[in-house]
């Protein structure tokens, strides 16, 4: 009796560097799991899989060459039980393997948790129409593109030009549908653009860092950043080194001394 052979998908990784959108096909790659040496099998187009590993939560860090560090801490319980798949957005260490020049944003801000940012140049398309019951958007393509949005993740910008509504885009026609993988939460206008979202990088210590190909000469970002939990946006210029730095915001700033107060009168009574 021939005996079958049973494989189970355990994880997807998509390697994308994060500043074009397109997948890294750098061959020379690591994968640690919990800090130790792993070797998921490669499958093309930046893809690589894990074969019959028990779906527990784990820590999954990778190094490619040309790339900075990155890690992501995979929870099966934020991903679809079929295809389990984890995006992990690379960027460009300055000598990067494509050759070419890199422009960016770092520093330190402690509390940071994330930075995020898009190219406000550069729009993948804008909105037409939107079917808010079957979480579906018309949209407008750029003249002379094809509507690829297989990325994945993408911003919707605010009437204000100031924020941005994140979309998570689950499938598209390529002509001018897009299905969105959860309903639009803020308001949205006709015609408003919509821009791939270029990812940073923030450790445990508040370092952030983001970088983008230095490839044209108007190179203004609006930046997302959640700082004490509470998110905040702000436009930069990265050829301005001057505005290319996260500050602490007023708000929250102002709303830490206002509980310094109010634990001092408590203490006081």
């Amino acid at each position: 009796m021939a005996s079958v052979l049973r494989a189970q998908l355990g994880l997807l990784i998509r390697l994308i560097d994060t500043t074009t959108g397109a997948a890294v096909e750098e061959s020379n790659v690591q994968f640690f799991v919990n800090g130790l040496k792993a070797r998921p099998a490669p499958r093309g187009d930046g893809c690589f899989v894990f074969i019959n590993i028990e779906r527990i939560n784990f820590r999954l860090d990778v190094e490619a060459f040309g790339f900075e560090k990155a890690g992501i801490d995979v929870r099966y319980e934020e991903l679809e039980d079929r295809i389990p798949t984890c995006d992990i957005f690379l960027i460009p260490s300055e000598r990067n393997a494509k050759g070419g020049t890199v422009i960016g944003i770092f520093g330190n801000l402690p509390f940071l948790e994330a930075m995020e940012a898009v190219d406000l140049n550069r729009p993948v398309c804008r909105l037409s129409d939107y079917k808010e019951k079957k979480c579906q958007m018309s949209v407008i393509k750029q003249a002379g593109r094809i509507l690829d949005m297989s990325y994945g993740h993408y911003g919707l910008l605010q009437a204000d030009g100031n924020s941005y509504e994140k979309l998570f885009v689950s499938e598209t026609d390529a002509v001018s549908i897009i299905q969105l993988k959860e309903a639009l939460q803020m308001p949205y206008t006709v015609n408003a653009p919509i821009f791939r979202i270029v990812f940073g990088s923030v450790d445990k210590e508040g370092n952030y860092l983001l970088r983008v190909r230095d490839d044209s000469k108007d190179q203004k970002y609006l930046i997302r950043y959640v700082y004490r939990a509470e998110v905040y946006y702000q436009q930069v210029d990265l050829h301005d080194p001057a505005s290319c730095v996260l500050t602490q915001h007023p708000v929250v700033e102002g709303a830490a001394a206002k509980r310094k107060t109010k634990k001092k009168a408590e203490t006081d009574e």
